[in-house]
């Protein structure tokens, strides 16, 4: 997914900067519409990565509480490896958190660029 959301933005970038030398409104719809898709997709795998990270949080402070209540070397090994897998989980999250945030200034450019276009547009 980091490869992918990477490749996305150098593309939707390039697309930006190749519509905004040789100006075509259809062409920004459509550039529009794949982008607004795209956005969705990578929102969704986003809101997906939030609630398994709670979901392994959650499992985190089970255990723990297992540990807590009958300490034992399967309940302690169990806290870290769910402690190591959380930590992941949170990397990944944040990545694809800080990216998301990336592709909305690259929207409002599109839209901006489009109401230019509509505007010096000849009637």
């Amino acid at each position: 997914m980091e490869r992918q959301l990477a490749a996305y933005l150098l593309l939707i970038s390039g697309a930006l900067a190749e519509l905004e030398s040789r100006p075509d409104p259809e062409r920004f719809q459509r550039l529009i519409a794949f982008h607004a898709q795209q956005t969705a997709a990578f929102q969704h795998e986003r809101l997906i990565h939030l609630l398994v990270t709670f979901f392994f949080g959650g499992l985190l402070l089970c255990s723990m509480a297992g540990t807590l209540l009958a300490p034992s070397w399967p309940f302690f090994a169990l806290d870290v490896l769910l402690a190591i897998t959380l930590l992941f989980y949170i990397k990944h999250y944040f990545f694809l958190e800080n990216r998301v945030q990336q592709l909305y200034p690259i929207t409002e450019a599109l839209y901006r660029q489009l109401g230019a276009l509509s505007s010096s547009r000849p009637s």
